[in-house]
C-alpha cells in the first residue's frame, strides 16, 4: 500500500489503528513491570521475614512491617491482577496490529475500507477505558514516528500535556 495514496479518511483511520497498537504495548509494558516488581518486592521481604524467624529470640517490629508490606503488595497484584491486565492488553496490541497488517496488504476500495472501520468497532467493544493523557503521549510520539514533525517541533495536532500528566498517565485517566 502507498500511503501517500490515501485519503484523509483512510490515513486517519491507519493511524488511530497505529496509536492504539503503541497504547497497548505502553499498558502490556507498564502491567509487566508491576507484576515483576510486585513480585521481586514480596520476595525479597518475605525472605528477610523468614531469615529473621529462625533467628533466636523476639522479632523486632520493623520484621511485622516488612512481613505486612510484602503482604500488602502481594495482595494489591492479586487483587489488580497486573499478569491478567497485560495479557489483555497484549492480546489488544496484537488485534490493532493485525488490522494494521491487513490494511497494508489489502485492496483500497471504499468497501474494504468500511471493513476496516467495522473491524476497529469491534476491537474497540472489547476495550477497558482508555487513559486519555497516556493516549496523547502515543499520538505525539506517532506524529514524530511518522515524520510529521520533529520532537522539538510541535504541530498543530500535538497533544500539550503537562509534566504531571506525563508522568501519572499510567494512573490516572
Amino acid at each position: 500500500m502507498d500511503i501517500d495514496h490515501l485519503s484523509q479518511g483512510q490515513y486517519g483511520l491507519l493511524f488511530d489503528v497505529r496509536r492504539s497498537a503503541r497504547y497497548h504495548d505502553r499498558r502490556s509494558g507498564f502491567f509487566t513491570k508491576m507484576h515483576q516488581l510486585t513480585g521481586v518486592l514480596t520476595v525479597l521481604l518475605a525472605g528477610s521475614v523468614i531469615f529473621d524467624i529462625a533467628r533466636p529470640g523476639d522479632s523486632p517490629f520493623w520484621l511485622l512491617a516488612l512481613a505486612t508490606i510484602g503482604a500488602g503488595l502481594a495482595a494489591i497484584d492479586f487483587v489488580v491482577g497486573y499478569a491478567t491486565r497485560a495479557t489483555t492488553h497484549r492480546e489488544l496490541k496484537n488485534r490493532w496490529l493485525d488490522l494494521e497488517m491487513a490494511m497494508i496488504g489489502g485492496d483500497q476500495t471504499e468497501a474494504t475500507w468500511q471493513a476496516y472501520r467495522l473491524k476497529r468497532l469491534l476491537i474497540e467493544k472489547d476495550e477497558p477505558p482508555v487513559y486519555r493523557a497516556l493516549d496523547a503521549l502515543c499520538h505525539n510520539e506517532l506524529l514524530v514516528a511518522g515524520a510529521h514533525c520533529t520532537p522539538g517541533e510541535q504541530s498543530t495536532h500535538w497533544g500539550r500535556l503537562s509534566f504531571l500528566q506525563r508522568s501519572t498517565s499510567q494512573f490516572y485517566r
